[in-house]
């Protein structure tokens, strides 16, 4: 009976010393873990900011180099705005602006007798080649990049689908265009100059620099539509509120708000099942928003693989310390037996 309570004393005062033990280091570790995530989630940040920085800049470079060039152009246009002249120039601001990948300037209905209604110039950049040509008749004056600087009589950026209206020069996907327009001496309106920059040659840019191996970047407009992303089916097509549950992605509906609201900071917001940190601001001189998305798995890869060293090392760790405790306290208890 007296053995049968030694060994008794000796099983409680090991698992009390190794329950105490637990209790430090589960408590140490649980400190460890959660400032070594804080600290791992702020250096992402600060990473993810500095990517997005930098890659803002130079997509306002473009758009700047862009403007100014069609700003420089378009007095010399409005004093020499005839046809011979009008091909000309649209060719001149490709092929000396590396940044622009197409110009069409456009007359206005009935502009001049010998083209009839119609009357549009344009150049493109195809890899190393640059054509231009008088387009075949089609209604221009409807398209998005004519009507909207017209109605709105000065300078503005619009994004589009490229389309195939009445010549097989074209640009692949999404177009950003700068459109301005263009009057004459009595102060009315002649026509528009319009430069287009090829947004998929600038997300090809855009994704040669990112912070994470999955990281990707994702721009929309001020309705949320998608016109960069690397999921083609949703540009132009979906925007960032479509097919979302409030009840369940409401994360997803306040980065919307956020960044159709033009307002610049960063989110933990589930992406298609995971979360990611998504860090956001808007276009100067546009109403476009820019972000950049980081899935967790990849922000805190170095935290996981941590942890999946130190808990098998931990597991193992207190059952040494059992069987340790249980010797020790097996042999500080034989004296007892012998008496």
């Amino acid at each position: 009976m007296l053995n049968r309570i030694r060994k008794s004393f000796s099983t409680k005062l090991s698992l009390g010393i190794l329950l105490m033990a637990v209790t430090i280091f589960v408590v140490s570790l649980g400190v460890l873990f959660t400032q070594s995530r804080h600290i791992i989630r702020t250096e992402a940040v600060g990473r993810t900011k500095a990517v997005l920085n930098t890659t803002m800049q130079h997509i306002v470079r473009n758009l700047m180099t862009i403007e100014n060039a069609t700003n420089t152009y378009s007095w010399m246009i409005e004093q020499q705005f005839q046809p011979e002249q009008i091909l000309g120039f649209t060719n001149r601001i490709v092929r000396f602006n590396p940044h622009i990948d197409g110009c069409s300037i456009s007359a206005e209905p009935n502009m001049f007798k010998k083209y009839g209604r119609y009357f549009s110039a344009y150049t493109v950049r195809e890899t190393d080649t640059i054509t231009t040509v008088i387009e075949e008749e089609y209604e221009y004056f409807q398209k998005i990049w004519y009507k909207t600087p017209r109605n709105l009589e000065s300078g503005c950026w619009v994004v589009y689908t490229d389309e195939v209206d009445s010549l097989e020069l074209t640009l692949d996907g999404m177009i950003a265009s700068y459109g301005k327009p263009l009057y004459s001496a009595d102060s009315s309106m002649v026509g528009i100059i319009s430069t287009d920059l090829s947004l998929l040659r600038l997300s090809k840019v855009m994704s040669e620099v990112k912070p994470y191996p999955n990281s990707y970047f994702m721009m929309i407009d001020n309705e949320g539509r998608y016109f960069i992303h690397p999921d083609s089916t949703r540009l132009f097509t979906q925007t960032i509120f479509t097919n979302v549950d409030p009840r369940k992605q409401y994360d997803i509906i306040a980065l919307g708000h956020e960044m159709t609201s033009g307002k610049q900071g960063q989110m933990v917001v589930n992406v298609d099942g995971e979360p990611c940190l998504v860090c956001y601001q808007p276009v100067t001189g546009t109403k476009w928003s820019l972000a950049i998305v980081c899935p967790d798995s990849d922000v805190l890869a170095g935290y996981y693989r941590l942890t999946y060293i130190v808990v098998p090392l931990l597991v193992v760790g207190l059952l040494i310390i059992l069987i340790l405790c249980h010797r020790a306290v097996t042999v500080s208890i034989r004296p007892l037996n012998q008496l």
